[in-house]
């Protein structure tokens, strides 16, 4: 095997980010208050409110003793988006023993996970006890910059029952972020507040509509820059699940191509997406990917990153075949792959 240093080289340009959330709808009022603009969304928190929940998860630990005892493991934010069903971020739930969400008059609910998307930051909740519970109105309506945008949500676990509301507009669109588990693309950047515990509730456009799940906000020195996965995903990630859908795999782990890397592997071309492992038992394996291969097409889609590889997989059909072109030293071969499937993970 060839000694490829090729992890560290895949690590060099991400960037961290602290995840996070919020939520709030309904048409936004305007009031002239010293010669400024300011939202006045209180009628909006008072509609929205039996639609959003704090998510708490529980973790079995040992006690003192070394009984095992379930302790709150973390917090969050979801929204009602049907009758007993909750969305909100996978990582507020992962590594949960147990769930439960906490509705505005307090009472306490236990939730069961139905499916996970770590790819992107999606799950789905079901909750028995639905009385009380209002499902949110979500938009199909296109989006601008400069749109109001309206957040709400369990800021810093402050208090469950009692959410927390901040506005502002929409900053960009488009935007691509990579947290600790996932590369995520094609989220709305907001200035509205977002803060850790919010992750997973909505962001409301000025009709009191979602448009949005606050998942991330940047780190560092950054201010007021929150992203948000666009509602779109969301409903496309429940009809997957109802229709019985998993997601497409190819089984291997990439990173980008660059002059360092391609003088390496003896290349030339320095696009594509390198293989720096290949996962036993997948259909890359089966195709006789290799690590060391560069991927630099697609079913028939130039592959110059390894994000761009990443969306067409997913962007492909699970049992779908498919030609990947391969660069090696040698010269340049064709595989056919068949996609695998993975269910949607609880």
């Amino acid at each position: 095997m060839r000694p490829l240093s090729l992890r560290t080289l895949a690590l060099l340009s991400s960037f961290l980010l602290v995840f996070s959330a919020c939520t709030s709808v309904e048409t936004t009022d305007t009031t002239a208050v010293d010669g400024g603009d300011l939202y006045d969304v209180s009628g909006i928190v008072e509609r929205v409110s039996s639609g959003v929940v704090s998510v708490i998860q529980e973790q079995v630990q040992l006690d003192l003793s070394g009984n095992p005892e379930e302790v709150p493991a973390g917090s969050g934010t979801g929204i009602v988006v049907d009758e007993g069903r909750v969305i909100t971020n996978a990582h507020v739930v992962s590594g949960a023993d147990s769930v439960f969400v906490v509705s505005e008059d307090g009472r306490q609910r236990d939730a069961e996970v139905l499916a996970t998307s770590v790819r992107r930051d999606l799950a789905l909740l079901a909750v028995e006890d639905t009385e009380g519970l209002e499902p949110l109105a979500l938009s199909d309506e296109e989006i601008e910059v400069g749109n109001p945008a309206i957040a709400m949500g369990n800021a810093l676990g402050l208090n469950a029952a009692r959410l927390t509301v901040s506005a502002g507009i929409i900053s960009a669109l488009g935007r691509t972020i990579t947290t600790q588990t996932a590369t995520i693309e094609n989220l709305i950047q907001t200035d509205a507040a977002i803060n850790p515990g919010n992750s997973g509730g909505p962001l409301l456009n000025g009709d009191g509509e979602v448009i949005g799940i606050n998942t991330a906000i940047a780190g560092g020195i950054a201010q007021n820059v929150g992203f948000a996965i666009p509602i779109s995903a969301a409903t496309n990630f429940i009809a997957q699940f109802d229709a019985g859908e998993g997601e497409p795999f190819l089984g291997v782990v990439v990173a980008d191509n660059s002059a360092l890397v391609a003088q390496r592997l003896g290349l030339e071309a320095t696009e594509g997406a390198v293989v720096i492992e290949v996962e036993p038992d997948t259909p890359a394996e089966r195709a006789g990917l290799v690590q060391g291969d560069v991927i630099i097409s697609f079913a028939g889609e130039q592959i110059e990153t390894a994000r761009q590889l990443t969306n067409a997989v997913f962007e492909s059909r699970p049992g779908e075949s498919v030609t990947v072109e391969i660069l090696r030293p040698e010269g340049t071969t064709s595989v056919e792959v068949t996609l695998g499937e993975r269910p949607l993970g609880n």
